[in-house]
């Protein structure tokens, strides 16, 4: 466990060495072992960094608005924490959005960029991730209790043999932490309406003006966020390659990890060799 620059604690994992630097951001509810699946082949050719975001995981859950300011400053703390002038940015769902939206003031200090299944390139979603945004029972709605976790773990994940007991327990050990429920709330809110995915226009104009090489990466079977979006993502970022993978939900790097560490490491490698 370290303590940000700007005084919220959570657990970093750091590879170290002086190989080129990787840092890794998780998504909605999820934690460090999101990773775990994918750690082992990519720290063969990286320094990799991975930790929690605050609100989530072992992490602090400080009161607080949880909206998309929130968490670039969590990824710019890190980053200045660990002084790391410059890095990949590998970001899941929620971790990718903050990636395009990290880049408005902090565009050189990103090498390179994987953006799994960010929201914000399309209005669509799931009616289960609009349920926090009704009046009055949303807030209830939407907590992490176990019925619902369990939910969400089944709407991500393409193959249910994948919503591992493992998995399960661990998403429920973290979701009774206090502040939990303020958390997951507070960022499915900020970031989802009844009628979808909630500011796309400003999403959108920071993509146009992602000035880095970024990997768009998309589960076919994607429920949270269509895999058709990946189009427009790709459409919109003005250096980008587009890749879907087959019998996989919104989490690649869980369900698919080797595709997904294989698509990972040719991308990044790249940049190093030009």
């Amino acid at each position: 466990m370290i303590k940000l620059v700007n005084g919220l604690t959570t657990r970093v994992l750091d590879t170290r060495g002086d190989k080129p630097t990787l840092v890794l951001i998780h998504g909605l509810a999820n934690s460090i072992e999101i990773w775990g699946r994918v750690l082992p082949r990519l720290t063969d050719r990286f320094r990799v960094v991975a930790f929690d975001l605050p609100g989530f995981g072992q992490a602090d859950r400080p009161v607080a608005a949880y909206d998309a300011p929130f968490f670039v400053e969590q990824l710019k703390a890190l980053l200045d924490t660990l002084e790391i002038a410059r890095a990949h940015l590998v970001g899941s769902s929620l971790g990718a959005s903050v990636i395009v939206r990290f880049s408005a003031a902090n565009l050189k200090r990103i090498d390179r960029a994987v953006l799994t299944a960010p929201g914000g390139f399309g209005r669509a979603t799931h009616p289960l991730m609009r349920l926090p945004a009704l009046p009055v029972v949303g807030d209830w709605l939407g907590r992490p209790t176990p019925v619902n976790n369990q939910l969400a773990l089944r709407l991500a994940i393409h193959d249910r043999r994948n919503v591992t007991p493992e998995l399960v327990e661990q998403t429920n050990r973290y979701a009774r932490a206090p502040g939990s429920d303020l958390s997951f709330v507070r960022t499915l809110q900020t970031g989802v309406g009844l009628l979808g995915v909630r500011e796309r226009d400003s999403f959108e104009r920071l993509a146009r003006k992602f000035d880095r090489p970024a990997l768009v990466v998309w589960g076919r079977q994607d429920r949270v966020f269509p895999s058709p979006q990946s189009e427009r993502a790709a459409a919109l970022l003005p250096l980008s390659e587009r890749i879907l993978i087959d019998e996989c939900g919104h989490y690649p790097q869980w369900e698919q990890p080797d595709v997904f560490a294989t698509v990972v490491d040719h991308f990044l490698i790249q940049g190093s060799q030009t």
